[in-house]
């Protein structure tokens, strides 16, 4: 099968054919541009497709078609995490599972069962922690409790300095009255 062409304008990845748009839509990738009347995809949506031969991607400006590590330079002065985005996107989609950017508030992505996609809501919340970049818990306690209140799963995805990922669920803790005044 062909890769679908797309452009990379101002810094972002657009699928100008509406059927190659729908294609990619309907199996969970992008999202509508109503100004454009066009399908766009997030920088880890991209740079998934382009690694699996699914798109080809033309930079507007030169008019070259880019490749993987090209497509992920013209990212990075935009957006500082890009690299570890890609990381956990591509693991969820590897896993079979449907992945879409997140609600805003820190986190990154919601994840969809397999198979459920536009049939139910998504699952699973992950929010990613990059090894040796600080975070309190008084943060994650407040993405806890924000996942709780729209009854999803949270999901730490904890990329290490090598790329390597590993998910923790995170639940409430509470300590009773025993536990009080006793140092951790």
């Amino acid at each position: 099968m062909q890769p679908f062409t797309t452009v990379l304008s101002e810094g972002i990845v657009v699928v100008p054919a509406q059927n190659e748009a729908s294609n990619l839509y309907q199996d969970g990738f992008g999202s509508n541009n109503p100004d454009r009347g066009i399908i766009s995809l997030e920088s880890f949506e991209a740079l998934y497709l382009l690694e699996r031969g699914k798109i080809s991607v033309i930079d507007e400006e030169s008019r070259e078609r880019l490749v993987f590590r090209e497509l992920l330079a013209k990212y990075n002065p935009y957006e500082k995490n890009t690299w570890i985005s890609y990381i956990v996107y591509r693991d969820i989609r590897i896993r079979g599972f449907v992945a879409r950017s997140g609600p805003g508030w820190g986190v990154d992505f919601y994840v969809y069962e397999r198979g459920s996609f536009g049939k139910k809501p998504p699952s699973d919340i992950i929010y990613t922690v990059w090894e040796g970049a600080p975070e309190t818990i008084n943060h994650l306690k407040t993405i806890y409790k924000m996942t709780d209140d729209e009854k999803r799963r949270l999901r730490l995805a904890v990329v290490d300095r090598r790329g390597e990922l590993v998910y923790y669920s995170l639940t409430e803790l509470l300590f009773d009255e025993r536990f009080n005044g006793i140092p951790l």
